[in-house]
């Protein structure tokens, strides 16, 4: 194996490793500043049940939403971009729901039942991603 490889290998792993780490700060931040979302960690150790929410989130937000917005392209170029404000929804409800699910023995999440909100939620954690990952990139 050549070195560049070995040096995109490195650069791969620290970009998931860092986006791992914006969401979980954002989904903290969230819940301390009580942002219509409340975090209820089950475990002792609270920022390792943060730690797996934001791989979870990582996995749910960059690659099941690409699989939504590539199939939905069609869709998406129609509504002029505006299905991607109820994908970004969607993808949040989803979340909640995955985590409730499948991981009540680390957290249990519950966003506000107003849609509008949700989307408030939404437009937030992009902008702190977008803002955290180019300044932390």
């Amino acid at each position: 194996m050549s070195f560049k490889f070995f040096v995109w290998m490195r650069k791969f792993l620290k970009d998931i490793l860092l986006s791992i780490l914006i969401n979980a700060g954002i989904l903290y931040w969230l819940n301390y500043y009580h942002f219509w979302m409340s975090i209820e960690t089950s475990t002792a150790n609270e920022i390792e049940a943060y730690f797996i929410l934001g791989f979870i989130f990582w996995i749910v937000n960059f690659w099941l939403k690409k699989v939504i917005n590539l199939l939905s392209f069609p869709l998406r170029w129609l509504s002029f971009w505006l299905i991607s404000v109820v994908i970004n929804i969607w993808i949040l409800y989803f979340f909640e729901y995955y985590i409730n699910a499948n991981y009540k023995d680390i957290a249990t999440i519950t966003l506000s039942e107003d849609w509008v909100r949700v989307l408030i939620i939404s437009v937030v954690v992009s902008l702190a991603y977008s803002l955290l990952s180019k300044l932390l990139k």
